[in-house]
């Protein structure tokens, strides 16, 4: 396997373990929280925390990393509180 290959896997490793992080924690919030409103604060408290964590622990190193946990963050913060902000 070439150099271009293993850089190209890891990049997608790291995209795809923020997705799972993110969604996970998502998804775990909304079963714990069974009301009208998900807490979105929380889950975007938690991205932006463990962004700022691994930005300051690895530089721009994991810049696929941090980039894909931020927008996932803020998307799964929308499509799970859907209904409270379109009501």
């Amino acid at each position: 396997m070439s150099q271009y290959n293993l850089e190209e896997l890891k990049m997608l490793n790291q995209v795809l373990f923020a997705l799972f992080i993110a969604a996970d924690f998502a998804l775990f919030l909304f079963f714990q929280h069974n009301a009208y409103t998900f807490p979105w604060f929380a889950l975007l408290g938690a991205g932006i925390g463990l962004a700022i964590i691994v930005l300051c622990w690895t530089g721009k190193k994991h810049t696929y990393f941090i980039a894909t946990l931020l927008v996932s963050t803020a998307v799964f913060s929308v499509i799970y509180n859907w209904q409270a902000i379109f009501h």
